[in-house]
């Protein structure tokens, strides 16, 4: 469950930050496995670390749950004694520091804003897995990938005029595992969206929310409680 760093909230921390080791990590490099021992919190400074589960069935890959993106927190399961890993795997070369559990347990309880903006991201991050389940009951293929992608742009967005640029290129694969999909239906939705107008990508290959009104209605949300995307 990333958690991201802001300097005027967070000054205990960024000083954990400061006093650490930078790690650089390639692509691929598992920083944990599952069952590991849980010794440290991790921040990413720079790049893409994907949080892994196992396959559902015996053989199948591993999926992505979840993305630690730059200037977020990872590895909370630290915090509680005794806690074993899910794992953590980089999707894109990135700079990491090993932060002691104690100590970002105690900046986190001395400050208030810290706290409460923590426990925001575990209640965003709760309903986002909840509307990755599948099934007639729950959000179809194409509100799941919205819903990640609006996500995203609220996380690491670049707003430029009424667009938003992500911050990170990501392949179609982890995008279908966040949003409980298959790769070929993502690739299709993303390739409707871009002929209807709803994305871009750039010189890079990242990908531009051209209209984020539009991915508003397709994830299913036309009210007050909306989620929010860059304002600068």
């Amino acid at each position: 469950m990333p958690f991201r760093l802001a300097p005027p909230r967070d000054r205990k921390l960024h000083r954990l930050v400061k006093e650490s080791e930078p790690r650089s990590l390639a692509k691929g490099v598992v920083l944990y496995g599952p069952g590991d021992p849980a010794n440290e919190v991790f921040l990413v400074r720079e790049g893409v670390v994907k949080l892994t589960l196992p396959g559902l069935e015996k053989g199948s890959r591993e999926r992505a749950v979840c993305l630690a993106l730059p200037w977020e927190l990872f590895g909370d399961e630290a915090l509680i004694a005794g806690t074993r890993r899910y794992a953590a795997v980089v999707a894109r070369p990135c700079v990491v520091h090993g932060l002691p559990p104690r100590s970002v347990l105690r900046g986190l309880r001395t400050a208030s804003k810290s706290f409460a903006a923590y426990l925001e991201a575990v209640q965003r991050e709760m309903h986002r897995l909840r509307h990755c389940q599948s099934g007639s009951r729950g959000p179809d293929a194409a509100q799941r990938l919205a819903e990640v992608l609006l996500d995203l742009a609220q996380r690491c967005g670049e707003r430029e005029k009424r667009a938003v640029r992500l911050g990170v290129r990501l392949t179609h694969q982890i995008l279908a595992d966040l949003a409980g999909s298959h790769r070929a239906t993502v690739t299709t939705l993303l390739n409707d969206w871009l002929y209807e107008g709803h994305l871009d990508t750039d010189e890079d290959g990242r990908l531009v929310l051209a209209k984020p009104r539009g991915l508003l209605e397709l994830a299913g949300f036309s009210s007050p409680a909306e989620p929010a995307v860059p304002t600068g």
